[in-house]
């Protein structure tokens, strides 16, 4: 028997899984995350990182919040945060 959890996580890279596992477990209120957060704390590079990001955020399994902040110099940039989605946040804690 399948279930709706395995039929959608099956086709993920693996790397795709670990950054799901480590917002899972990391982060699991559904805070938003950085992207440089992501990278230390699986030991990725931000390619890494943002490709797998891309396919959670396709499968609607993540969202993304695109920020502008000032950088060290003062100029204006942006940061990019994600966070799991409310569905897939209330189905890790189960």
């Amino acid at each position: 028997m399948t279930t709706a959890t395995d039929t959608r996580t099956r086709d993920f890279s693996d790397r795709a899984h670990r950054v799901l596992f480590e917002l899972a477990l990391h982060h699991p209120d559904g805070e938003w995350v950085d992207v440089a957060s992501i990278c230390t704390g699986l030991g990725l590079n931000s390619h890494q990182v943002r490709a797998a990001l891309n396919e959670l955020r396709v499968a609607g399994m993540a969202e993304r919040n695109r920020r502008y902040v000032r950088d060290e110099t003062g100029r204006r940039t942006h940061r990019t945060f994600f966070r799991l989605t409310d569905h897939t946040t209330s189905e890790a804690s189960e």
